[in-house]
């Protein structure tokens, strides 16, 4: 296979910064794999990464149109969205914007530390390659970890303004983040592993914005970690309820494709896999940045709400960007 000038930043919580240089290839997400990989959001597509030389750092950028909502366009969407919930019985979709801003691309690196430095508790990452172009996101999200034949995993859902602290959860927020859970706890019972451990929902913050989180664990038993987030992925929280009608009528609302967006990126290996949810991302483009922005709706969803929701989102890469502005 032929080799490319790609790069891979990424820090996992609590650990050092990791800067390699190599090569991504197209894998397939359904065959076991040992080191670091980013998948697209639908799970059919798996990028692997092989490190080696390269003569010199330099970003790709891809040359696609990126679809751009205005508010007008986004209401209209969402109240279409919402007919299909109905319609379709849905409990939950998760409806997904893209925000333009401009942006100095050549201060991509810049941004990675500074995000590094601002978000310790969010896995970091910035890509880039010849193949997908430039990524760079602040994950608050574990999809799944595991320790020999332990796993730990988060129902994370429901949004409010960090800020808002007079906000208190509603029942949609509630009943979001609930749907998840149940999900996750269902998908566990179907890869077969035991000791399924669930604690009650509780607020966490995530920069700009704050959720309501439960903590799972399990044992393995026997199973194999990447197989079972491969079960997991997408989860609610970034799909919908029931899942497979959930996806398809995202898929006939939303403009753009979500991509490397609300994917799972991270490592895996026999005896320890840590892969997290592609969220609070970016793409970049020459000069320019497009944030990948979703809400989960449900049949009592507003329209407005949601934006807002999507614009607090944006926040998280958008304060650290501005920084670099000054």
């Amino acid at each position: 296979m032929d080799k490319f000038n790609d790069i891979l930043y990424i820090r996992f919580p609590e650990q050092e910064k990791q800067l390699k240089t190599g090569s991504f290839f197209r894998s397939d997400p359904y065959v076991p794999y040992e080191g670091l990989l980013f998948t697209t959001y639908e799970g059919d597509q798996a990028y692997t990464f092989e490190e080696h030389e390269i003569e010199k750092i330099e970003l790709h950028f891809s040359k696609d149109i990126i679809p751009v909502f205005t508010p007008r366009e986004y209401y209209l969407q969402a109240h279409q969205l919402l007919n299909g919930i109905n319609l379709m019985q849905l409990g939950k979709a998760v409806f997904s914007r893209v925000k333009q801003v401009a942006f100095d691309t050549s201060k991509c690196i810049d941004l990675f530390h500074q995000l590094c430095e601002d978000y310790p508790k969010a896995c970091v990452y910035l890509i880039s390659s010849e193949i997908f172009g430039t990524w760079i996101g602040a994950s608050p999200e574990l999809l799944l970890e595991s320790h020999r034949d332990h796993l730990f995993t988060m129902s994370l859902a429901g949004t409010k303004a960090t800020a808002d602290q007079a906000f208190e959860w509603g029942e949609k927020e509630k009943i979001e983040q609930d749907l998840v859970t149940q999900f996750i706890e269902k998908q566990l019972i179907y890869s077969e592993v035991s000791n399924i451990e669930i604690t009650e929902p509780y607020e966490v913050q995530a920069g700009p914005v704050s959720h309501l989180r439960s903590d799972i664990s399990a044992d393995l038993n026997g199973k194999n970690a990447w197989e079972i987030a491969m079960n997991l992925h997408p989860t609610p929280a970034v799909s919908g309820l029931p899942r497979e009608e959930a996806m398809r009528l995202i898929s006939n609302v939303e403009y753009h494709k979500r991509e490397l967006y609300a994917g799972i990126f991270g490592y895996t290996s026999p005896d320890k896999t840590k892969v997290y949810v592609n969220l609070r991302c970016a793409q970049f483009q020459e000069n320019k940045a497009y944030l990948y922005l979703g809400g989960g709706f449900t049949p009592q969803s507003i329209p407005e709400n949601e934006w807002m929701e999507t614009e607090n989102k944006s926040k998280t890469l958008l304060n650290v960007m501005q920084k670099l502005t000054r």
